[in-house]
């Protein structure tokens, strides 16, 4: 998978989670699970300067992984927030 289709995959999915916390319900197990996995397929194609801010997101990504998993529904919409926050920052600050 290219890049570019790997963003767009991971932007779908991502929006289904952030739709779901900006409606007070945790994300779905099964979107929360292919977020996790698409990121992990973007983790060798970091650049240098971006890589460590990928990593961080990629750990909170598993966290909500895990607070969905124990249907902690607060967690996840704390979580997803601090995502969507880092998403922000990391494509302000990292994008061409």
């Amino acid at each position: 998978m290219n890049f570019k289709t790997l963003k767009s995959e991971l932007d779908t999915v991502f929006r289904r989670i952030t739709d779901s916390a900006a409606s007070g319900e945790a994300p779905s197990l099964d979107d929360v699970n292919a977020f996790v996995r698409l990121l992990q397929k973007l983790i060798p194609m970091a650049e240098d300067i971006w890589a460590d801010e990928l990593e961080d997101f990629v750990h909170m990504a598993k966290q909500l992984l895990q607070a969905v998993k124990h249907g902690k529904v607060e967690d996840c919409i704390l979580i997803v927030d601090s995502l969507n926050d880092a998403q922000e920052y990391c494509h302000r600050t990292f994008k061409g």
